[in-house]
C-alpha cells in the first residue's frame, strides 16, 4: 500500500510541475505536502528525490526544495534525441502494437477534429503527448520507454510554458494520420520515417521562434 501511495504522490507532483501548477523557480514546502497527502515525511521525500533525478526539482541542502527553471538548451537537445528515438519506437510499435493501442491512436486523431486549437491548446498538448506515449508503450521496449518518458518531461513543460498552439493544423493532423496508419499497416519503414519527419519539422518550427539563438 505504501508503494502505491508513493507512486501516486510522485505522479501527481510531476503532473503539477509539467502543467505549471507549480511555477518554475517556486519553492516546495514539504510540510504542506505531508499535510495535503496525509502521509509521513518519508514518501514525500522519496517522491521529491525521484523528481530531482529527472530534473524537475532541485534540492538544496539547508536552503530548500525548488522547481527547476526551464532550460531551452535542454529542451532543444531533448527534441534532437527524440527525433531518432520516437522513430525507433514507431518502428517497433508497427510490429508490436495491439489492436487496442492502434484504436486509441485513431481516437485521439478524432478528438482533434473537435478542438479549438487556440482555446483548447492544453487539451491539444495533452493529447499530442498521449499519442506519442501510446506509440512508445506499444514498442514494448522498457529501456526505450523510460528514455522517452524522461525526454518528454523536458519538452512537455516547455510547451505548456509557451502556450503552444499548432500553427499548421492541416500538416499536424495529416502527420498523425500517417504515423497511425503506418503502425496499423505494420509498415516499419514508413512508421519510422513519418515519425522522424514529424519530430524534425516540429523542432524546426520551434527553432524559428525559440532556439535560433542557441544553435
Amino acid at each position: 500500500m505504501r508503494e502505491l501511495a508513493n507512486s501516486e504522490i510522485y505522479n501527481e507532483l510531476k503532473r503539477r510541475i509539467i502543467e505549471l501548477e507549480y511555477e518554475p523557480g517556486s519553492a516546495i514546502n514539504e510540510k504542506d505536502l505531508v499535510n495535503e497527502f496525509e502521509v509521513s515525511r518519508t514518501p514525500i521525500r522519496e517522491a521529491l528525490l525521484r523528481l530531482s533525478q529527472i530534473g524537475l526539482i532541485e534540492m538544496r541542502p539547508r536552503v530548500g526544495t525548488f522547481i527547476t527553471q526551464i532550460n531551452l538548451n535542454n529542451v532543444k537537445y531533448a527534441y534532437e534525441v527524440k527525433k531518432n528515438l520516437e522513430g525507433l519506437a514507431a518502428e517497433l510499435a508497427s510490429q508490436r502494437a495491439t489492436v487496442e493501442e492502434i484504436n486509441e491512436l485513431f481516437e485521439i486523431i478524432e478528438r482533434f477534429k473537435n478542438y479549438d486549437i487556440v482555446k483548447d491548446y492544453k487539451k491539444c498538448i495533452k493529447d499530442d503527448q498521449q499519442f506519442h506515449k501510446i506509440v512508445r508503450n506499444a514498442s514494448k521496449n522498457p529501456i526505450l520507454i523510460d528514455m522517452l518518458e524522461e525526454l518528454n518531461v523536458k519538452t512537455s513543460r516547455f510547451l505548456q510554458s509557451i502556450h503552444y498552439i499548432i500553427d499548421d493544423y492541416e500538416w499536424f493532423n495529416n502527420s498523425l494520420i500517417e504515423m497511425a496508419t503506418a503502425i496499423k499497416d505494420r509498415n516499419r519503414e514508413f512508421a519510422r520515417k513519418s515519425t522522424e519527419d514529424h519530430t524534425l519539422k516540429f523542432l524546426k518550427q520551434l527553432s524559428n521562434n525559440f532556439f535560433s539563438n542557441i544553435y
